[in-house]
Formats: C-alpha cells, structure tokens, sequence
C-alpha cells in the first residue's frame, strides 16, 4: 500500500457526507415539487452512484464496501446487501485480508476488523 491510501475513517466521513448531500437533494426537489430521489431513498443510492469508480485500492474498496453495509445495518434490500457482499468476495478471491490490512495503522485496522466482524465477514 501507499502512503496515498485513503484511510478507513475518512472513506466513512466522506460517504456520509455524501449521503447527507443526497438527503438535501431529495428535500430540496420535495420543495421544489419534484419527486426527486424515490421515497425510500435515504442518501445512500445517490451516495453510491456519486463513488461509483472512485477508489482503485483493493483496501479502499474493502472499506468502501463495508460501509455500506454498516450503513444498511440488515435492512436490505436483500439484492443490495448481496451485492456488496459479493464485491467483498471478489476482492477477497484476488487479495488475502492479511495482505490488504498489512500496512493499515491498528488503530484502524482494529476499527476495520470491527466492523467485518459485525458483519459477519470473518
């Protein structure tokens, strides 16, 4: 990894920051009379479109990943927690999680392992 690596709390700030972004995006079209972002939206379709492509990393991608899924915190849909589960199957099929948390400070690999461990991801 390089020191240009995005770190695990920032990743998590800056999503949702932009899920934030998306929430007023949505209440500014309600206010303007525009259906805007579906109902059920709360920020994270938006956020997830907006990140689409943005981290090259397998690391950062890992991290980005996991965050959704805290985020969701089970609530489906099904399809979309698959989804990401699935992206995290991919990344572990062609990088080992030792390799990748190798040269993460432990604080946030503490942090990182917490979060999968919640997830049931190790």
């Amino acid at each position: 990894m390089s020191d240009e690596r995005i770190d695990y709390y920032e990743i998590r700030s800056s999503f949702l920051e932009c899920c934030y972004e998306g929430c007023r995006v949505k209440l500014n079209n309600i206010a303007r009379g525009s259906s805007g972002l579906p109902k059920s939206d709360d920020g994270m379709g938006y956020a997830s479109y907006q990140y689409e492509g943005v981290y090259q990393l397998p690391v950062e991608r890992l991290m980005l990943e996991v965050v959704h899924l805290i985020l969701m915190a089970a609530r489906g849909p099904e399809n979309v927690e698959a989804y990401h589960r699935n992206e995290i199957n991919k990344i572990f099929s062609e990088h080992p999680l030792d390799e990748l948390i190798q040269d993460i400070g432990e604080e946030e690999r503490k942090e990182l392992l917490r979060d999968m461990k919640l997830l049931k991801l190790l």
